[in-house]
């Protein structure tokens, strides 16, 4: 659309009021960009208020306090290795240098109350990484990401509104988008550069059985919004894509609510039954079979069952399962009776379970010790939890084409771009998507914060 004919014009759009978008909305605005952020849904966060979002950063100034040794480096060679080589180095190391100032701007900028999550080195993390960004998890990291953003006098968030398309001029360079118009069907043409910050596309059944077709029969209880709005609008632009077979599922979803069991109980001990109070499959399965194996249980659903000793020492290492998931999802039985009438169990199954002892049926290594009374159980079952392949994009966060060269005014983070896992359902690490998202959204920023300034330098 010809300059003059826009409705408005701003320094950024940002379609999304993710996580992400909310972060580069502040950044860039702090940086003196007029923004807006448009958000389909009358509420902004996406799915992260049901999650942890534990932020995965190296060479924090909260290690540092801890006595933690580690880099940057460090975390792209666990990233590298967990996902057997399949992500962009290049890439994976912008993503992990800006994990130190993403952290100590969540804390200093947005009052963001982040702690490391002590006495816990996640799986494939060579040192204790995991920062938490308060007890509520994801629910406290965008209520502070959106204060950061919605107060700034330079950011307008307007939810409820639905981007349409991009809008592209005849050299291939995106100038703006068009929002869904008024009942007359006219389109509100904002023009500036644009941020794809939506979600992914987990929740669109035709894209994850063409791309993901491994979990398409596992269901999706997330946020309504995660349906490839991002991949469509980059497709518009001719956009390359990567990794789009790239999924997480958990078997682990507590139900009702929704809230993925992040927290190790199975490494501490816990075991799995099913309605009859029987184990039925190994725990320590990888992810997708276990969920399957649930979702092949009578009623769908099955049930963690694990005692004090080890709620306690999820509680140390999980404030999002000692505060959010545990109170909200959890049964606790001070005998198994009690358990078993609260979860509609088979108490005699349950006894069963927990007398048995010795070389485990289902090749559990070492076996699962004996639980003790008082008890508590959580309802899960299988479930679709995100996609992580996504827009191709470089060390800015600018989108490229099929030729590697990146697209004038379009730019990715958050679920609208390509992630940090590998192929398939494996390969991510924990607080790897949280610090790709907030990395992604700040160099964006940056780099259009800096290319507004040359702008305006050179028309002065």
């Amino acid at each position: 659309m010809p300059r003059g004919l826009w409705h408005e014009e701003v320094d950024l759009i940002v379609v999304g009021a993710s996580v992400a978008g909310l972060a580069a909305a502040a950044v860039a605005a702090d940086r003196g960009c007029r923004t807006v952020v448009v958000e389909r849904a009358k509420d902004v966060g996406g799915g992260a208020a049901a999650e942890p979002e534990y932020v995965a950063a190296a060479g924090t100034r909260f290690q540092k306090a801890a006595g933690i040794g580690d880099a940057p480096a460090r975390l792209v060679d666990d990233v590298l290795a967990a996902t057997r080589a399949a992500v962009e180095p290049d890439v994976a190391a912008a993503v992990a240098e800006q994990g130190p100032a993403v952290v100590a701007w969540l804390a200093d900028r947005c009052g963001v109350p982040i702690a490391l999550v002590g006495g816990r080195v996640g799986r494939g993390h060579s040192a204790a990484r995991l920062h938490a960004p308060g007890e509520r998890g994801g629910a406290g990291l965008v209520a502070d990401l959106a204060r950061a953003a919605g107060r700034h006098a330079r950011v307008a968030v307007r939810t409820g509104a639905a981007v349409e398309r991009l809008v592209i001029d005849e050299t291939g360079a995106v100038r703006g988008v068009a929002v869904r118009g008024d009942r007359r069907g006219v389109p509100h043409a904002t023009g500036g550069r644009v941020l794809l910050a939506c979600g992914g596309f987990v929740g669109e059944q035709a894209l994850v059985a063409e791309h993901c077709p491994a979990i398409a029969d596992l269901p999706y209880h997330g946020a309504a919004t995660a349906t490839g709005e991002g991949l469509r609008l980059g497709r518009e632009a001719r956009a390359a894509t990567r990794r789009l077979g790239s999924c997480l599922v958990t078997p682990f979803l507590a139900t009702p609510g929704g809230l993925a069991v992040t927290a190790p109980l199975v490494d501490l001990g816990a075991v799995l039954v099913n309605q009859a109070g029987r184990r039925f499959v190994r725990e320590t399965d990888e992810p997708l079979p276990l969920a399957s194996a649930i979702r092949a249980t009578p009623g769908r659903m099955a049930y963690l069952l694990f005692d004090e000793r080890i709620a306690q020492a999820a509680r140390a290492v999980d404030p999002f399962f000692a505060h959010v998931v545990l109170p909200r999802a959890g049964r606790r039985g001070a005998t198994l009776a009690h358990l078993a009438r609260q979860m509609e169990l088979d108490l005699d199954g349950l006894q069963a379970t927990i007398a048995a002892t010795g070389a485990d049926p289902f090749g559990r290594e070492p076996p699962p010790a004996s639980l003790e009374p008082p008890l508590h159980a959580i309802r899960v079952s299988g479930a679709r939890w995100r996609t992580l392949g996504g827009l191709a994009v470089d060390v800015a966060a600018r989108v490229l084409d099929d030729g590697g060269r990146p697209i004038p005014g379009l730019y990715a983070a958050g679920g609208a771009a390509a992630g940090l896992g590998g192929d398939g359902t494996d390969g991510l690490l924990a607080g790897v998507d949280t610090l790709t998202a907030l990395a992604l959204a700040r160099l964006a920023a940056l780099d259009i914060s800096a290319a507004v300034a040359a702008d305006a330098e050179q028309a002065g």
